[in-house]
């Protein structure tokens, strides 16, 4: 099982999110734009793991979550990996409780790697991809570059499966976990 945890977005937000993906079409811009059922915010790509680490994985997820108080993100703008003029990544980024983000990460990757999971070790930049593959040559995107998009509360941690199905990726939730309330 290819496995991530993440955090799930709100329907209004996931919404706001495919306008935005409209708008930027209407620009020109061309790429594999991401299905309003895929999008959200990785937290820890966990890769190929065997359905027996599935139990000890829920229970660390569980124990982070019950250690985190819900906080609120912003989401906005337009930004690319490695960046706009090279893109092979498009995503809007993510603001606002990033000190609560960033913790809630590192204690997860912690906690993870406790538990003897294997995991990157790159910098965790927190965006949520709207396209892969985009062409965006001789496009403006100042004007969407800057643009507010949304609020919401991070309220749970999700352990998402990653599936072709059909030829397309599908994220499909395993496991929820409700942060502190």
């Amino acid at each position: 099982m290819r496995l991530f945890v993440g955090v799930d977005l709100p329907g209004e937000i996931k919404q706001t999110l495919l306008e935005f993906q409209s708008e930027l079409r209407q620009l020109g811009v061309n790429g594999s734009w991401k299905s309003v059922d895929n999008l959200h915010i990785t937290l820890e790509f966990l890769g190929e793991l065997e359905n027996d680490k599935i139990s000890a994985l829920t229970e660390t997820i569980t124990k982070v979550a019950n250690n985190v108080k819900p906080f609120g993100l912003t989401t906005g703008g337009l930004g690319a990996f490695p960046s706009l003029k090279r893109s092979h990544t498009l995503w809007t980024s993510v603001s606002g409780g990033l000190l609560n983000l960033n913790q809630l990460k590192d204690t997860l990757h912690d906690e993870l790697k406790d538990k003897a999971f294997k995991l990157e070790e790159r910098q965790f930049k927190p965006h949520i991809t709207l396209a892969s593959r985009p062409k965006t040559d001789n496009i403006d995107l100042s004007i969407v570059q800057v643009k507010k998009l949304g609020e919401f509360m991070v309220e749970e941690l999700v352990l998402f499966e990653s599936r072709v199905i059909d030829g397309k990726r599908v994220y499909i939730d395993l496991f929820r976990a409700a942060l502190e309330t």
